[in-house]
């Protein structure tokens, strides 16, 4: 993986000619209601907006060039600015026309400015004094709010790298300028760079967005149990090329459909299947004929009523991309995507890069889709949830949150739900022989709960401090099963395979761990026992916190 380079405060950006143009202008500004042509004005406002809109920067700021002087032309700069992340400078170019009193009262214009002024200064609130990295190859620049952050940098230009190859050739697009990546220290700050509210993100768990030519990210630092941050990167990236190929004409079903199949695609040569509890919501709700529509999708999954209804929307539109990738492949996706590029309707575009109606295209993906879900296990939708700010210390020294509480109420009230709670006392008072022993009592008990996952998790661990790796491996493998994405978990499991000297399975299960939550200190001291490259060992002996 890349090295690091070091950090840098985050530069307000470049200076932009239209501030220098207008400090340098000597006469006084002209109104936009005595504009001496409105037909020249109106096709340079329509050129600038589809320019904007299309992330075609440069061909806005000839547009703005063009303008004549004034508060009008200053909101279009100011726009400009927030897309460039100039942020002070559009504030200030945004500030000064909305208080000019030369724009009308009310109406588009107007609203444009005060819509992209509070932008501009919920932006600098949520990055305070950022710092900014650059990648190695100058194509990924990624600003944090936090400088305790930059720790994932290194991991997210190693992705980002394989993901600008796969899609490349995938998808046929490769932006010709860095991608822009904001880490905010707090998940409620997306409600501040993005029309999002509080509630919005709290209620579907958002933890990333892709728009006006960025990607803006919770860091995984701040989530409890973290988050798949890296697929999460990597979906917000295909946004960011779909964009791009389409010049932003891909509607919402469309652009996450295309995301949640191939955010995987820096790790997996093919999509991965559905996990099981997004598995589960699609086969109940295509039993019930209680789907989101593509209606209710607009204009943001993050907008919906509840996590479950978000994760049903993905899991519809993954797979619904999904059919079509498996049965007209690469060529499917690109039709598709050039058709809406060329201005069809998306629906259209989908059916005729399938061959057939709409309609037709749909009751197919419903009745695979119905096969593959029947009868198949499900599990727990994982809530992503920010941490609580009593939980921070605890979560910052190792500590998994996920274990307090009666983590074994699920067992009923018999003999082995007793044993496992003796257990539980026990390792709190620090008699790990013996709560090991209640532990193995409670797995006799009963043999329903022999493989019970909880159980095996926390007996595993309890090996694994003993010194008795061999027998946490089968433990912790096992709970690994019915829970991959936990990664205190997955670094148990890491650990326990590094010790046996299986080091290639470690490397997959503590690589489980990383692209959840990169900050469990003692992650990175197995990460450098089973470094292959001198540079990343080195890299993860200086992370590693026992």
């Amino acid at each position: 993986m890349a090295e690091v380079p070091t950090s840098m405060p985050e530069a307000t950006g470049p200076e932009d000619p239209v501030l220098l143009a207008r400090s340098q202008a000597t006469a006084e500004p002209t109104p936009l209601a005595l504009a001496p042509d409105a037909d020249a004005w109106s096709e340079l406002a329509d050129r600038f907006d589809g320019a904007i809109n299309a992330w075609d920067l440069a061909d806005a700021a000839d547009a703005v060039a063009a303008m004549p002087g004034g508060s009008a032309r200053d909101v279009k700069a100011g726009v400009l600015a927030f897309h460039r992340a100039a942020y002070p400078e559009a504030e200030s170019l945004l500030a000064g026309a909305v208080a000019s009193g030369q724009l009308p009262p009310a109406g588009a214009l107007r609203e444009e400015a005060q819509h992209y002024l509070d932008l501009a200064r919920g932006a600098q609130r949520a990055l305070g004094p950022a710092t900014r990295l650059t990648s190695p190859d100058g194509q990924v620049e990624v600003v944090f709010a936090n400088a305790k952050d930059e720790l994932i940098a290194s991991y997210l230009f190693a992705a980002m790298a394989e993901a600008r190859q796969a899609f490349a050739a995938d998808l046929g697009v490769e932006p010709d300028h860095p991608v822009r990546f904001e880490i905010l220290d707090d998940a409620v700050k997306l409600a501040l760079v993005s029309p999002l509210t509080r509630e919005n993100v709290y209620t579907t768990g958002t933890v990333g967005i892709t728009k006006y030519r960025r990607i803006v990210m919770v860091s995984p630092r701040v989530m409890l149990y973290g988050y798949g941050w890296i697929d999460t990167a990597v979906h917000e990236y295909v946004h960011y090329l779909v964009t791009l190929k389409t010049r932003n004409r891909a509607p919402v079903w469309l652009q996450e459909g295309l995301a949640k199949l191939l955010e995987t695609r820096w790790r997996s040569p093919d999509p991965l299947p559905l996990e099981p509890p997004s598995r589960k919501l699609l086969a109940k709700a295509l039993a019930a004929d209680d789907l989101v529509t593509f209606a209710e999708m607009y204009p943001s999954l993050a907008m919906l009523p509840s996590q479950e209804r978000a994760a049903l929307a993905y899991a519809q539109v993954q797979t619904m991309l999904g059919v079509l990738h498996e049965e007209r492949g690469g060529a499917g996706i690109d039709e598709l995507l050039r058709r809406v590029a060329a201005g069809e309707d998306a629906e259209a575009a989908l059916a005729a890069a399938w061959g057939d109606s709409f309609e037709r295209f749909d009751a197919h993906w419903r009745d695979v889709m119905k096969k593959r879900t029947a009868g198949k296990p499900g599990g727990a939708l994982r809530k992503l949830q920010p941490l609580a700010p009593d939980q921070q210390a605890a979560a910052e020294a190792g500590e998994d949150l996920s274990l307090l509480g009666d983590v074994f109420s699920h067992l009923g009230g018999g003999a082995a739900r007793q044993h496992a709670r003796l257990g539980v006392l026990l390792t709190l008072r620090g008699h790990l022989g013996a709560a090991a022993k209640q532990y193995e009592k409670a797995r006799a008990a009963d043999a329903r709960v022999r493989d019970d996952p909880k159980l095996a998790r926390r007996l595993g661990e309890l090996y694994l401090q003993l010194g008795k790796a061999a027998r946490a491996v089968p433990l912790l493998r096992r709970a690994g099963e019915d829970d991959p994405e936990q990664p205190n978990l997955a670094a148990a499991e890491g650990r326990a395979l590094r010790l046996v000297g299986d080091l290639a399975g470690a490397r997959l299960a503590l690589a489980r761990a990383l692209r959840v939550n990169p900050f469990i200190p003692a992650l990175h001291c197995d990460l450098a026992q089973v470094a292959i490259d001198p540079a990343e060992q080195q890299r993860e002996q200086g992370l590693c916190r026992e």
